[in-house]
């Protein structure tokens, strides 16, 4: 018997559920436009494609056989017709058509039948045969969609990942967290410090493993030098070293260090009181009147002869107790510290009562309060303010670690100066060449750097982190990126902020608006030359004599630099750093071992002056154990007179004896 074709059953429900799946399709298919992808494209315009379809009755020859509807979308074809109302209802015109000639010739029996049959057919049936075929449809575009977004997605965060890579160290030194200064508020001023909360910059580069690495890798070769430092003191000394013998001698007396830095402490706490007492009454003078005057020139030079005392006191107790090198640098740069630290505070709060009028509409100025004044006084800076930007919590393990490594540099240092320096210079004074010291001054580059290197790191990273985690002062920018510096303009601003904030705020600045309006070489000028003196003045009285190295290369040489070379690149600043260290180093040693070695040819104030080094280099003549020159060998009978044993192998030493003499203008007799 033939197969019989009829028409589907209400081809208007089918051509409605067909018009809502694709549109669906569309819908989900069209966000995805933005990507570009060809394939998404083209399934996009396969939605609009021709499509045929087999219309089929149940006693379609595929239904006989697999029992199951053949697909309705067998064809997908013809890239760049469309899909429209119109062409499925010409589609199913034609097809009904047909059917019904073929209805025609059937007999009435088998028409019942198929009626019947056709019949059984229920409207839920067709919906679900439509509904799972779109359904696969759609399962095959989101996978594809799938795909294609998590191919795209991927790459986009590798690209991104790559660029951050790249950048990251440029984008973490150029980001406006590390900025230092406030836009001015008025004309013809200059920035103003501002404190943010911040870490430290090394504590940031850190976080990078690259940097961390680099990290480990010097703890590791610390460690292999304390490992070789106590090996070689175990054989050669039988008990390991390891610097204790000098941290202990440059730390002696560290009792009277803590008592002088009690009494310095307790004299400015006198400062507060002094201000508060000056400032409230002042207010009740009038303005213009003549006892105003004076009381506000009274203070001014009490603060004066204050900080003046501060100086001289401290030292003179350093003097009077003969501390060491390290006891005294603690002393000396703690009286520093403070006397910048009052004159802050003075400077910074001073403004708000001078500029105040009675009859004015502003507020009466009250002083702050001594709690803010103690913290300052304890806190990692030298700018005062009422408030700092404060951290929520102490982070005691980040105390502790910062601590431990402030010891550890200063046993690495004392290993530095035991291995490679105090072998070299301490028998100077014996006859040597110019080539060996030359040979010197070049050996002492390395331990002169390194111990610029832990200096920096031991004071402006581990010291003032420790302190500022203790105090929960959250603003650690104690440094900028100065390593990476091309010029020594930027150099000098960035290596210590802490200082630099002091003297750009009330040196540099009070002389550009105030003393010298708009001149900034006055300015720089008088920046450098209080910095100068101040680093001379503590390194002096440490060492007990004046060689003023650190005064001619910062303070002179340093300015030049300044002014000449605006951008030499990063290699001459470390090529420059590096041998100015080896110089610092090697002529300080030269002439604390000489004044060790050579005799003291004036006990007065002019020996200080006088550097022992220049006439020992040139008579090669000094005070060597077991040596000709024995102590005692130019005897002063009254001022002007010596007598000189065995003058004959120690010319030196009487000649200079004599040069200081005529230094002084003094008349001179030697006596045989």
């Amino acid at each position: 018997m033939a197969t019989k074709w009829y028409p589907l059953y209400n081809h208007s429900f089918i051509m409605s559920v067909l018009t809502n799946r694709w549109r669906t399709i569309i819908n989900m298919i069209e966000p995805m436009r933005t990507l570009q992808n060809p394939r998404i494209y083209d399934a996009r315009k396969c939605c609009s494609d021709r499509i045929t379809i087999t219309w089929c009755g149940p006693y379609c020859p595929t239904y006989r056989k697999n029992k199951t509807w053949p697909s309705l979308f067998n064809n997908m074809s013809g890239i760049g017709d469309k899909v429209t109302k119109e062409n499925m209802e010409k589609q199913l015109a034609a097809m009904e058509k047909i059917c019904e000639i073929r209805n025609c010739n059937e007999t009435s029996e088998n028409s019942k039948k198929q009626e019947t049959e056709f019949a059984t057919i229920k409207k839920t049936e067709v919906r679900d045969l439509i509904i799972n075929e779109m359904q696969g449809q759609m399962q095959e575009v989101r996978q594809d969609i799938l795909e294609i977004v998590s191919s795209r997605m991927n790459d986009m965060i590798s690209e991104v990942m790559r660029k951050i890579n790249s950048k990251e160290l440029k984008d973490l030194l150029d980001s406006e967290k590390y900025s230092n200064r406030t836009k001015p508020t008025k004309e013809n001023t200059l920035p103003s410090k501002q404190f943010l909360q911040r870490n430290s910059l090394l504590t940031d580069l850190y976080e990078i493993k690259h940097i961390r690495t680099l990290y480990n890798a010097i703890v590791a070769m610390l460690i292999i030098l304390l490992i070789h430092t106590a090996v070689y003191d175990i054989r050669h000394t039988g008990s390991p070293n390891l610097g204790i013998n000098t941290v202990r001698a440059g730390f002696a007396k560290f009792p009277i260090v803590l008592l002088i830095w009690s009494l310095m402490k307790i004299s400015v706490l006198g400062v507060y009181v002094a201000f508060c007492c000056w400032a409230t009454r002042r207010l009740e003078y009038a303005p213009n009147l003549l006892a105003r005057k004076i009381w506000d020139y009274a203070w001014l030079g009490g603060i004066i002869l204050y900080q003046t005392l501060l100086f001289i006191l401290p030292t003179r107790a350093v003097l009077d107790n003969d501390l060491p090198l390290a006891s005294s640098m603690i002393i000396l740069m703690e009286q520093v510290r403070l006397v910048m630290k009052t004159h802050a505070f003075v400077r910074s709060v001073a403004p708000k009562f001078l500029s105040y009028k009675p009859h004015s509409e502003t507020t009466v100025p009250q002083p702050p309060g001594f709690s803010k004044y103690l913290y300052f006084l304890f806190a990692p800076t030298l700018i005062y303010q009422d408030r700092y930007p404060r951290a929520k919590k102490i982070r005691w393990n980040i105390v502790l670690n910062n601590f431990i490594e402030v010891i550890t540099i200063i046993f690495f240092v004392a290993l530095l100066y035991e291995r490679l320096l105090y072998p070299n210079y301490r028998d100077f004074g014996k006859q040597v060449e110019l080539g060996t010291l030359t040979l010197n001054v070049l050996s002492s580059m390395l331990p002169g750097i390194l111990m610029f290197l832990c200096g920096f790191y031991l004071l402006l990273h581990c010291w003032m982190n420790a302190f500022a985690e203790l105090l929960r002062f959250a603003d650690k920018m104690f440094y900028q990126d100065w390593w990476n510096s091309i010029c020594y303009s930027a150099y000098y601003r960035t290596w210590n902020i802490v200082v630099h904030d002091w003297l750009y705020a009330y040196i540099y600045k009070d002389v550009y608006e105030i003393l010298a309006p708009g001149n900034r070489v006055l300015s720089t000028c008088a920046v450098f030359a209080i910095s100068a003196i101040m680093h001379e003045y503590i390194l002096s009285f440490s060492i007990r004599f004046f060689y003023p190295v650190m005064l001619i290369l910062f303070g002179v040489i340093g300015l030049m630099v300044v002014f000449v070379l605006k951008s030499a690149g990063n290699i001459f600043l470390w090529l420059s750093l590096s041998s100015g260290s080896g110089i610092l180093v090697s002529l300080y040693c030269m002439e604390y071992f000489a004044r060790i070695n050579c005799p003291m040819a004036r006990d007065d104030f002019w020996d200080l002056l006088i550097p022992r080094t220049w006439t020992s280099l040139i008579f090669l003549r000094c005070k060597l154990p077991k040596n000709c020159c024995e102590e005692g060998q130019l005897e002063r009978v009254q001022e002007g007179h010596f007598r000189s044993e065995n003058s004959h192998l120690c010319t030196g030493c009487l000649l200079l004896t004599s040069i200081n003499c005529l230094i002084l203008g003094k008349r001179i007799e030697v006596l045989n």
